[in-house]
């Protein structure tokens, strides 16, 4: 319960972020008013409002009206954008993130500077604190491995990437190699430590609390089989380069670079079908990229298949399960089948719209049209 005035709710909400505790969420701004009703919680913010179904769990509230449900804390900042603006020159930061692409701005040293001013605001090391952005595919790994390893007690706080805050910053700078580059998504504090670059970041949940859920059917992400796990990073590291080849496509400039694009695109989906087929006997008829166990190496390339479907079908005119068809990619046709009924990635994703006030799809079309200068 809020007990304040709507004067001091609006100066509250101006100093940040609305903190709210439950496993799903609603969008916080600047202004912002609550509205309480029997099944539904309605946040209002510019003009947007987000609906989100009450849980329906067990929940404690404390003095000051955080509520915790089942050790998730959530924090969402006042308002969202685009991820990342600018570019720089490519770099290689374990291919895990636009930054290690060429695609994300270098920062100011002011920005570099608060990492020796700003402490973490974790008190308690056992808690993750998990640090990301609604729509940032990279980021959007290591989400769900939270989900899927059901990590508790964790707080996750969605930033405001167009209006970074300090701790955000200061946290960035003390665990990247560059300390001045631009603040990314994610960034995760656990045990004393800050981590960033999603690749790293995942090993790190799927290493440390491999079968050590909350709950009893809490998963593990690390293969079982040596061998299968093989075929499965063959495939997770094919299918990651279509991720430079689908911004390739977006920041065509005329209809020839498109089409050269979009060749080299579906040249990498084929690619990453074969290394499917290559592990079929070990896979032993299992959909996922290590037979019939879900892992670390459906995690690393799933998050892109709805952002490749949704933005590429809206700025390029291009329908990736046409092209599937069309180019025999059958057991890559399985896989984007079995991965997208995961009740993690149907979860997360409808957290986005709620958290967004907006659907998926106009959402990460939002978060992609910063790469788009022409369209056809």
């Amino acid at each position: 319960r809020d007990h304040r005035s709507g004067e001091d709710r609006s100066r509250a909400g101006a100093r940040g972020c609305l903190r709210v505790a439950r496993s799903r969420v609603g969008v916080s701004g600047a202004r912002c008013r609550r509205a309480r009703c029997r099944d539904t919680a309605a946040m209002t913010t510019s003009g947007t409002t987000a609906r989100v179904a009450r849980a329906g769990l067990a929940s404690t509230t404390n003095a000051r009206g955080v509520r915790r449900v089942r050790g998730v804390r959530v924090v969402v900042k006042a308002s969202f954008g685009a991820a990342h603006e600018g570019v720089v020159a490519p770099g290689d930061v374990h291919g895990s993130s636009l930054a290690s692409m060429g695609f994300a701005p270098r920062r100011t040293r002011a920005g570099a500077d608060a990492a020796s001013s700003s402490k973490s605001t974790v008190v308690d090391e056992s808690v993750v604190m998990f640090r990301t952005s609604a729509t940032c595919p990279f980021a959007h790994r290591c989400w769900l491995a939270l989900e899927e390893l059901d990590v508790r007690p964790r707080e996750v706080i969605m930033e405001n990437l167009e209006d970074k805050s300090e701790a955000f910053k200061a946290e960035y700078a003390r665990a990247a190699v560059d300390a001045e580059g631009n603040p990314s998504v994610p960034v995760l504090t656990h045990r004393g430590a800050t981590m960033v670059e999603s690749a790293l970041v995942l090993r790190y949940l799927a290493e440390t609390f491999d079968g050590a859920g909350a709950s009893a059917a809490s998963a593990s992400l690390l293969p079982k089989d040596t061998v299968k796990g093989y075929y499965g990073q063959l495939f997770a590291d094919t299918f990651q380069t279509c991720v430079p080849l689908y911004f390739k496509m977006l920041r065509a400039t005329n209809q020839d670079e498109l089409d050269a694009a979009t060749k080299e695109f579906i040249g990498g989906l084929q690619k990453a079908n074969r290394c499917l087929e290559l592990g079929a006997n070990a896979r032993a008829g299992g959909a996922y990229a290590c037979g019939e166990q879900f892992t670390i190496w459906d995690i690393m390339p799933m998050t892109f298949v709805p952002r490749f479907e949704i933005v590429l079908a809206h700025y390029r005119g291009f329908n990736l399960r046409v092209a599937l068809k069309e180019n025999r990619c059958d057991a890559l046709e399985a896989w984007i089948a079995a991965v997208g009924s995961r009740p993690s990635l149907v979860s997360t994703l409808k957290q986005i719209e709620e958290i967004r006030g907006i659907t998926v799809q106009q959402a990460f079309i939002d978060h992609f049209a910063k790469f788009v200068s022409w369209r056809a």
